[in-house]
């Protein structure tokens, strides 16, 4: 299967030229499959994931906890990465370890279509068991993928690219979304949502294996191969190198505080604040429209300032995000268009930065390495929150205290717990140091004068057009 839509390979070339140089075809070709891949890879995520997950395993009979541990497993999963990069530096073979672990992540979703069509409580463990081995199966191909990754896309367009690329991934994750929420309700509405979940995992497993087929054509990286026999010592070197050891501290904290919260703002939707799928998909969609309006200056200003200080402008604001769904309550949902365009602007910047600072601060001839070992430890820490999350959502399911026009219920407390960790861990971020990063004022000085420039620029425009000017 060969997908080409003409006008989207058009307007990438064009993207493409302006990142690289006329002599440099087959990286422009590159760049064009990787964005593909992640943009049909997205379409299975959506559909397989966030509410759409949370919506499934609640129409399965799951309570509290079990929403919890759906949101911890695949941090639990990330130490497959170990054992991926052990493969990759024991063969060097990134390509084919990355394809055949992603093909079994998103095929073995194909055996979940019955489910929602029978009755029986055991439906609910086979989730699960679905679930645990997808997510290994992703965490053995995502070691690879981001070292494969790293070596295809050259450093000095990096904040760039992947600015561009999760712009393009955002509209799809629009479409996905928009798509699912209306599958779903009308199938909830005429009393067969069960349809509804079957055809839409049977729409992400075929994007799913597009996306494979995608990356497929990407050219393979040589990267030597390691054959110490000490491997478990050399495994640990990630954590000898003190500046990468803080910056695997703070993402344990970060996720912590994320993943107390993470697996309820959805059961917070559909429960109490009884929000239809279309609605939360319009939701989802604000965000990203956000993350495509802003993917673009973000890369750029991580390519200008480093990684370090968008991260922590982004991860200041992020904060704050999880005190404003203590506002909405049934029937008056408005500030959640807010959140979502707040918290998808600054995600938008966070995720960029996030993504290339583990990249940028490990070696090169290390980095699977690196990067699996930053993975698991600062996974874990979302893995055991998650898991708490869970314990404490069941344990205080009971709570329903009036303030004001608001009653607090469980997940009001999860959320301001939340919002402390990641204040804690957006302060852990300024001790943080890369090699070349500029100070924190320097980018919001920057970011102003950018924004006052545009002002100026719309506003004189805007008079000339009014013949109130010249």
């Amino acid at each position: 299967m060969d997908i080409k839509p003409k006008d989207i390979f058009a307007e990438m070339d064009l993207a493409y030229q302006k990142l690289t140089s006329d002599s440099e075809p087959a990286l422009r070709k590159s760049l064009e499959w990787i964005t593909l891949e992640g943009t049909y890879a997205m379409v299975f995520s959506v559909l397989t994931g966030g509410a759409f997950l949370t919506g499934f395993a609640l129409l399965l009979g799951a309570n509290d906890f079990e929403i919890g541990l759906l949101g911890a497993i695949p941090f639990l999963a990330q130490i497959a990465q170990l054992a991926s990069a052990y493969l990759v530096d024991l063969t060097g073979k990134r390509k084919s370890i990355t394809i055949s672990s992603l093909i079994i992540a998103r095929q073995t979703w194909w055996l979940l279509l019955p489910l929602p069509l029978i009755g029986g409580e055991w439906r609910l463990g086979v989730l699960l068991a679905i679930i645990i081995i997808s997510n290994i199966a992703v965490m053995m191909g995502t070691a690879s993928w981001m070292s494969w990754l790293a070596d295809l896309v050259p450093d000095r367009i990096r904040g760039r690219y992947f600015g561009f690329r999760s712009a393009i991934i955002a509209l799809s994750t629009i479409t996905a979304t928009l798509l699912g929420g209306a599958i779903l309700d009308y199938f909830k509405y005429s009393n067969r949502a069960g349809y509804g979940f079957a055809i839409i995992i049977g729409i992400g497993c075929i994007f799913g294996i597009i996306a494979v087929m995608q990356m497929r054509k990407l050219p393979e990286k040589p990267l030597a191969q390691n054959e110490s026999k000490a491997y478990w010592i050399y495994m640990l070197e990630p954590l000898r190198n003190k500046n990468f050891k803080h910056l695997i501290r703070i993402f344990l904290v970060w996720n912590f505080g994320l993943g107390i919260s993470a697996a309820f703002f959805s059961a917070h939707m559909l429960t109490n604040l009884k929000m239809s799928f279309t609605q939360i998909s319009l939701y989802v969609s604000a965000a990203s429209i956000a993350a495509v309006l802003l993917n673009k200056p973000w890369g750029r200003l991580v390519d200008r300032f480093g990684s370090k200080p968008i991260l922590v402008l982004c991860a200041l604001g992020i904060a704050f995000v999880p005190m404003i769904w203590w506002i909405p309550r049934p029937g008056h949902i408005w500030i959640l268009a807010f959140e979502a365009v707040y918290s998808g602007a600054l995600w938008t910047g966070f995720n960029l930065a996030a993504f290339n600072i583990p990249i940028a601060n490990s070696p090169r001839n290390s980095r699977t390495t690196y990067l699996a070992i930053f993975s698991v430890i600062s996974g874990m820490g979302f893995f055991i929150a998650s898991i708490m999350g869970g314990i404490l959502a069941q344990n205080w399911k009971e709570i329903h205290w009036p303030l004001g026009v608001q009653t607090v219920v469980n997940y009001h407390l999860l959320f301001a717990i939340s919002s402390i960790l990641r204040i804690l861990a957006a302060f852990m971020m300024f001790r943080f140091h890369e090699p070349r990063e500029k100070d924190l004022p320097s980018v919001i000085q920057y970011m102003g004068d950018s924004l006052s420039k545009r002002f100026s620029s719309g506003r004189q425009l805007f008079l000339r057009i009014s013949g109130i000017s010249g």
